[in-house]
């Protein structure tokens, strides 16, 4: 049960504006530093073919695109935003024949209609569920559509592992919960002084264990809205809900990464994404 209306902050005019201008926005996956850990995640390009995939919080379809170019039998790509939707639809163009289904809908209210039970191989998002108030119930509805999931859901709540030979995958990031957590100083980097009496740059954190809702200021707009919880709270809420955890990342730039971009140096000093895979227990 949700306590605050989804903001739905990607249909603001400026915020949508700022957000086109980011590498990732502007150069699809191959802007997004994080993308190949995912996609090893994912399987690579054979971990997509003939799967039936959803992808949760498409944004412009990066990814549902990339599975379908790959061999997706098809594609369910859903978000919160019509201005997303329809960025996403313009930059596919002839729709890849039809292999890409696109929806406009809240996940805080998705839920798995009968003829999608056990239909997905593989659910994937990214960058999505930290604007997820209850995730705990969007976790239980990604496991009723993942193939084995919804038919093994009696065995899991009688302690019973799945006896499904394919169990659907789960492949999702969120942004880390270091990066979410702070409330006052806010989410940036500070400048300290070393006993050297050397300037650093340290990021601040605070208010870890205190989850919940955090009003951040995001490209250059006030209110934004997200939804701090800890690695611990994410892993646990994956076991409760039937999930068995496969691969877990605190992801940050590799020194092959800060060579090739030297403004990403100081990005080691903590991560700023968590990427996660699970699989139907």
């Amino acid at each position: 049960m949700t306590s605050v209306p989804t903001q739905n902050i990607y249909n603001d005019p400026s915020f949508f504006n700022a957000y086109s201008t980011l590498p990732r926005s502007e150069h699809g996956l191959a802007g997004a530093p994080e993308w190949p850990v995912l996609r090893d995640m994912v399987g690579g390009a054979s971990g997509v073919q003939d799967q039936m995939t959803l992808d949760l919080g498409c944004g412009y379809g990066w990814f549902a695109r990339w599975a379908a170019d790959h061999g997706a039998k098809r594609v369910r790509a859903i978000d919160v935003s019509e201005k997303m939707i329809r960025r996403a639809k313009e930059l596919d163009g002839e729709g890849r024949g039809g292999m890409i289904d696109y929806e406009i809908r809240d996940l805080e209210t998705l839920t798995a209609a009968e003829d999608e039970r056990d239909k997905y191989d593989l659910v994937y998002s990214s960058l999505t569920f930290h604007y997820v108030e209850d995730l705990g119930r969007l976790l239980r509805e990604i496991r009723s559509c993942l193939l084995g999931g919804s038919s093994s859901a009696t065995n899991f709540k009688a302690g019973k592992k799945s006896s499904s030979t394919r169990k659907g995958r789960f492949v999702f990031s969120v942004e880390h919960p270091i990066c979410t957590a702070p409330i006052s100083p806010a989410p940036d980097w500070s400048l300290v002084r070393d006993e050297t009496n050397t300037e650093r740059k340290v990021w601040p954190l605070n208010n870890y264990s205190e989850e919940g809702l955090r009003v951040t200021s995001w490209l250059g707009t006030a209110g934004v809205q997200k939804y701090h919880r800890t690695v611990e709270t994410y892993v646990s809420l994956l076991l409760e809900n039937g999930f068995v955890l496969t691969g877990l990342k605190d992801w940050v730039p590799s020194l092959e990464d800060v060579r090739a971009h030297p403004e990403w140096r100081e990005e080691r000093h903590r991560p700023y994404f968590l990427l996660v895979s699970a699989e139907i227990a």
